[in-house]
């Protein structure tokens, strides 16, 4: 290797034999860190977080609105754990960015540990190189007397990787993991793999330690990957609260045994610290989006149906959380304020399918109890692009001087459909601020409202508007009709500029699509169209998709990504027992298995603690089934495929059974003949000398197709919690 990362591997070596010599003479000492930590609890030794939880908006779960909570968390009864920042990664990349913030996670431990809270740190598998240290010492002590007095361990099965709990099932997991999530390009990872070899590492398993960059104070914290250990030491501390950081979020972070779902299933308080992990994902798959977008989304999904989450300057006091320098997206921020045209539903899906390549997306909707406030616009600061569509609401006073201070740093705004009117209402409301001028101050446009909504307007492009930016994909020639009725907002500013144009029949022409500079140096972006329908228009999308980004000065792409993320011919698609919440394989075959591309089909299996001596089948049996159609794989390593009367059977052997380990299936079903047998088999696991089968399909399968070897070779969602539900074969 070569340059900084060069640099930094020497360093990790040094410090990597520093620590295990340190440990093998019986100190076990890793020097504590130095750094002066912001004074961030109060003068009780409280921390004043805001716990930051997302709800649904609607029934059918089309959006969700953000709603945060005061939390004092008393810092004597407050945890930090930090999980798996290992010193080494398979994953170069993975490194790097862990690199990146792995400061400020000691940081927050020092100033956790500082106000009298607890440090546990987590490195799996790394236990061996901490055996002499005192840090690990204290956690064995503690078993070793059975203490605290009265501690229950958790039961086997909660003790653990946990791959799901029920509420993540309401929703679709929001990544595709199913390649292990390793996003380094194909000659960097060899290479990397190369020198993980050469400093005599397991270029799978290449950690041994904690990361240097978070030292452990060996007078004062904990060392355990062990999830019953870690419950015993928050036990032993009075612990009510814990704060989780490390990595990977849709991995270790959330299924590890000290992990967010298994605390969280403890009944103690947690949160993820959500600007100190990471994920694994690799961008070119499903979703489709940038590496850190993939983080937002887990992030999202973690508050929707696992825990609250906070930001580190809460705290650290110093009101900057971390953000990666390599993640350079602009700021999108949707404000919705409006239900007649169904932006609500329609935006957020927009963004989801368009914008994560190229912009972080937040959203900022109406409070649910109040259609005036829309809370989340005092933070509107911290965005580089609004993208309104409101409707005639009044704002809070703080929320309407931050949409003000937004505009008046010349930052730059779209506008859809009502926006024209969005701080005008009918009539004025005690204690509340409306702006009966935006239209004209914001857009340089007057709206007085619109023609009939039985007349369809014909939209097109203004004369010599054409090649415009904002118009990037749009032929000059041509129109569509809008499905809304047309708005009249002429007479215009003479500094707006009309690109597109709306007519009705016996009417002047009305500017369609306009492009203003504000007095403040801003630019403003307004159309006329917004109406549900309209947004499925390819036309309407590519406009909006141009303005976001000339809005926030990039170039719009050269096409729109065409790829549906809702076609499972795509990607993985996971199909549960019969409760509508999946298409059925027989449905889906047609779409996944093209005639020259293999059916894959894989399921998370956790053996029980006999699998170790007898392993257990997997019997696949229909009319049509031949074992010359099937191949099957464990954890990677190919299984015996045999035929029998009505189908096949599978056999995993003990030595690949680890009791209570998730291990992968993996079968891949070639051949049309044998995919249409496929479509009408049953499928069940069997442990040897014992009675009776468990239908697989009783539980979670996910489908896929293609010609890829490492199809057969994926064990890290399932080692590391993947999104598939585990099977357990029962005793």
């Amino acid at each position: 290797m070569q340059g900084a990362i060069g640099e930094i591997e020497a360093m990790k070596r040094a410090e990597a034999v520093l620590v295990v010599l340190l440990g093998l003479i019986g100190g076990g000492f890793m020097a504590t860190s130095m750094r002066v930590s912001a004074a961030a609890p109060n003068a009780e030794g409280v921390f004043e977080l805001s716990l930051r939880r997302q709800q649904p908006g609607s029934e059918d779960r089309a959006f969700w609105r953000t709603v945060e909570s005061p939390a004092p968390w008393k810092a004597s009864e407050t945890a930090v754990i930090v999980c798996d920042v290992w010193d080494l990664h398979h994953c170069r990349r993975a490194v790097e960015r862990l690199e990146e913030f792995a400061p400020r996670i000691a940081t927050l431990c020092d100033t956790v540990r500082a106000a009298g809270g607890t440090v546990i740190h987590a490195p799996s598998d790394c236990m061996e190189a901490y055996a002499e240290n005192p840090a690990r010492g204290r956690v064995l002590d503690l078993v070793a007397r059975n203490e605290p007095a009265g501690f229950e361990p958790p039961p086997a099965a909660k003790a653990t990787w946990c791959s799901g709990i029920g509420a993540e099932s309401l929703d679709e997991y929001p990544l595709d993991q199913s390649l292990g999530g390793e996003d380094d390009e194909p000659a960097e990872h060899a290479a990397w793999a190369a020198e993980l070899e050469r400093l005599g590492r397991n270029p799978k398993m290449p950690w041994k330690i904690q990361s240097p960059l978070v030292p452990i104070n060996h007078t004062s914290d904990f060392i355990s990957d062990n999830g019953a250990e870690v419950a015993r030491v928050l036990a032993s501390r009075g612990i009510r609260h814990v704060m989780l950081v490390g990595v990977h979020l849709n991995m270790c972070v959330l299924g590890r045994p000290f992990g967010l779902r298994r605390i969280a299933e403890g009944g103690r308080d947690v949160v993820l610290v959500r600007d100190l992990t990471d994920t694994m994902y690799d961008p070119a798959q499903w979703p489709w989006v940038s590496h850190f977008t993939g983080t937002d989304r887990m992030v999202d999904h973690v508050e929707r149906h696992v825990c609250p989450t906070i930001s580190s300057a809460e705290v650290l006091g110093d009101g900057a959380p971390f953000r990666s320098p390599r993640d350079t997206r602009p700021t999108v921020a949707l404000s919705i304020a409006e239900e007649e045209y169904g932006s609500h539903r329609t935006l957020p899906a927009f963004a989801h399918r368009h914008l994560g390549q190229a912009f972080q997306v937040v959203e900022y909707h109406v409070a649910a109890d109040d259609p005036n406030s829309i809370p989340s616009l005092t933070r509107l600061a911290d965005a580089d692009v609004l993208l309104l569509s409101a409707r005639r609401r009044g704002l809070r006073p703080a929320e309407m001087a931050a949409l003000r201070a937004f505009l008046a740093a010349g930052k730059p705004v779209i506008g859809i459909r009502t926006a024209s009117h969005a701080w005008e209402p009918k009539e004025a409301i005690e204690g509340y601020e409306s702006w009966g001028e935006f239209d004209r101050d914001v857009f340089g446009i007057e709206y007085t409202g619109h023609f009939g909504n039985e007349l369809r307007s014909t939209v097109k492009v203004a004369a010599g508007a054409g090649g415009d930016p904002l118009l990037t994909g749009i032929p000059a020639e041509g129109s569509i009709e809008q499905t809304g009725s047309l708005y009249r907002i002429a007479p215009i500013s003479p500094q707006t500029r009309v690109l597109v144009v709306g007519e009705v029949p016996g009417e002047p022409a009305q500017p369609v699509l306009t492009d203003f500079i504000r007095p403040d140096g801003g630019r403003s972006i307004y159309t006329s169209i917004g109406h549900a329908e309209d947004l499925t228009k390819p036309e309407v999308v590519r406009v909006l998709v141009n303005a976001i980004h000339v809005a926030a000065g990039l170039e719009p792409p050269a096409r729109l990504d065409a790829r549906d993320p809702h076609d499972p011919a795509l990607r993985w698609v996971s199909v549960r027992r019969a409760n509508d919440a999946f298409p059925s394989p027989q449905s889906l075959l047609a779409r996944f298995a093209p005639a020259e591309k293999p059916l894959w089909c894989r399921a998370v299996i956790v053996p029980d603690s006999n699998a170790s001596q007898d392993g257990f089948f997997v019997f696949v049996r229909g009319e049509g089934v031949r074992e010359e159609g099937i191949r099957g794989w464990f954890e990677g390593r190919e299984l015996t495929v045999r035929g029998m009367p009505g189908g096949v059977v599978i056999e995993v052997p003990p030595m690949l059974a680890t009791p209570h380990r998730a291990g992968t299936l993996a079968l891949e079903v070639t051949g049309n003949e044998a995919k249409r047998a496929w479509g009408k088999t049953k499928a069940t696991l069997a442990r040897r000398g014992t009675p009776g089968e468990i239908p697989l399909d009783r539980f979670q399968i996910r489908y896929g197709s293609g010609d890829g070897v490492n199809f057969r070779d994926m064990p890290l969602p399932a080692m590391f919690g993947g999104p598939a539900d585990a099977v357990t074969i029962l005793e």
